[in-house]
This record gives structure tokens, C-alpha cells and sequence, in this order.
């Protein structure tokens, strides 16, 4: 068996490039459909856990008093981290998923491959704001997501799977596709310029791609208010409430210029861009709601 890289620079018709932008439509209509499949599974399996004979009550667990020691899976890989083990399985589990629907039907096409990456990871931006806290800086910021309601787990568990779900699944399917289509340009020549790059970074889709990466690297790296980045310490908060609003305000922005560069880049991104916006007010309501 070859251990080669398996897709390759392709010319492809006119008819070839239609059913390739077929199937990437494909692909991102079975991501999001995985998504209602999965969140169905979670809520069935939570409605059969609580309905179990011998369940008890939340006021008899608590009045037992008992310290319950955590399972390996709900214990952090590492001393200080937030997530369990059992989140980052099931977000890796989740990338691999999406990983395997990029693969799929992608043959040898380089650029079908790194276009696949792209498209199913904005096909998630709508999962990612249905899990988000939407009333964060409220006096009760554990107002209940879409996703909390839906599936009737709490919502700090959920926020854990909303960060874990940026860092681990969004971003690295993001950042690979930037780096693909850039190694790509470089080694692609061109008349006029030393490299297909040199001529395609002077053009705006290019450039709001390219801004769209960074952002989803910038979204890895400030990714809690618990710790300030170094490179935003000058702010110098003075309290927890004060970091909280650094970081929300840092994050709201880091995430709309992600979204803003993503609809600029390329049209086909728009329908993911105007989904989440619309999944942003419904969240927000729903959180206004239980609050």
C-alpha cells in the first residue's frame, strides 16, 4: 500500500467542477443533518436515563451528602484544565467525523479535498452559537443555550463542549484549509508573478480568506477570561467581572470579523454566515426566556 499523499493538483471540467460543488453542498447538508441526528440521540438517551427504574431524585442525592469520586472520563487529561476527557473524546470523535465526510468522494482532487475542509467546517458555525451563552455578561449567565434545552443538559457542561468545539473541530478544519489552498498558490506558477501566490494575494477573496484563518487562530488562542493571554494583559482587569468583559467583548469581535471575512471570501460560505446570524437571535431569546 502506498503511503504517498493521495490527492494531487487536477484539471477538471466544466461539468466536473459542477458536480464537485454539488457534493460539497452535499456534504454540508449531511454535517448539519448529524447534527439534529445527534442532538435527537443525546436527549433520547438522556429521557431514558432519568425514566431508568430505581433512578433518584436530585433532592435524595443531595441529601445523602456523599462525596462521589469522578469517573477517568469526567476528569481532566490534565491537572487545571476545565474539560473532561469524556468532552474532548466525543469533540475528536466529532472531527474525525467531519474529516471522514471531507475525505469522502474527494478521489485525488487536491483543491476539491481543501475545499471540502472548509465547507464542512463553517457548515457547524450555527451548532457552535446554538451552544453559546448568549446573556454571558447577565446577572444569571447560566441562562440555558438552545442546545441546553434541547437536550436538557446543563448548560456549564454545554459551554465546555462550545469551547472544545471552536479549538479542537472549527478551527483546525479552518486553518487546514487556509494552509492547503496557500501551499497550493506557492506551488503554482504564474506569467506575470514568481508564484500563483504573489498574484493571488493582491486579490480580496484571497485577502478575506487569509484574515478569516487568523481569526479562527485567534479564537484557539484566547479562548477563556480564567487567563488573561499575555497579549492582552495590558488591559490589566482588575476582577473576574472585569475579565469576563474583556474576554466576551474580545471574543464577540474576533468572531464577527471570522464571520464578516467568511462571507466576503466566497459566496457558497454566505448561507452558513446568514444561518448563524439567524441561530444568534434565536439563542438569545431562548436564554432571555429562561433566564
Amino acid at each position: 500500500m502506498s503511503l504517498s499523499w493521495p490527492w494531487h493538483f487536477m484539471t477538471v471540467s466544466d461539468a466536473e467542477k459542477q458536480q464537485r460543488r454539488e457534493l460539497l453542498d452535499l456534504r454540508g447538508f449531511y454535517a448539519q443533518c448529524s447534527i439534529v441526528v445527534a442532538l435527537v440521540l443525546v436527549r433520547l438517551y438522556k429521557a431514558s436515563s432519568s425514566a431508568a427504574p430505581g433512578t433518584e431524585k436530585p433532592a435524595e442525592r443531595r441529601s445523602k451528602r456523599k462525596p462521589v469520586e469522578k469517573s477517568w472520563l469526567d476528569s481532566p487529561p490534565v491537572a487545571g484544565w476545565f474539560e473532561t476527557r469524556r468532552q474532548y473524546i466525543i469533540c475528536l470523535l466529532w472531527l474525525g467525523w467531519l474529516l471522514g465526510l471531507s475525505v469522502w468522494n474527494s478521489g485525488e482532487d487536491y483543491l476539491h479535498f481543501t475545499k471540502a475542509l472548509g465547507h464542512v467546517a463553517l457548515s457547524q458555525l450555527p451548532l457552535q452559537v446554538l451552544m453559546s451563552p448568549a446573556l454571558y455578561l447577565s446577572p444569571k449567565p447560566g441562562s440555558p443555550s438552545i442546545v441546553s434545552v434541547l437536550t436538557t443538559v446543563p448548560q456549564p457542561v454545554i459551554n465546555s463542549y462550545h469551547r472544545l468545539f471552536g479549538r479542537l473541530v472549527i478551527s483546525p478544519l479552518l486553518v487546514a484549509h487556509a494552509f492547503l489552498y496557500s501551499s497550493f498558490f506557492l506551488q503554482s506558477s504564474h506569467p506575470d508573478y514568481s508564484s500563483l501566490y504573489a498574484k493571488r494575494i493582491r486579490d480580496p477573496d484571497v485577502q478575506w480568506g487569509v484574515a478569516a484563518a487568523a481569526m479562527a487562530t485567534a479564537v484557539v488562542l484566547f479562548a477563556r477570561p480564567a487567563v488573561m493571554p499575555r497579549w492582552v494583559r495590558w488591559v490589566k482587569p482588575t476582577s473576574a467581572k472585569a475579565r469576563q468583559q474583556v474576554f466576551y467583548i474580545v471574543h464577540v469581535l474576533i468572531v464577527g470579523v471570522l464571520e464578516l471575512a467568511a462571507y466576503s471570501h466566497v459566496s457558497v460560505a454566505r448561507v452558513y454566515i446568514i444561518e448563524s446570524f439567524v441561530s444568534s437571535a434565536l439563542n438569545f431569546s431562548c436564554c432571555w426566556l429562561f433566564q
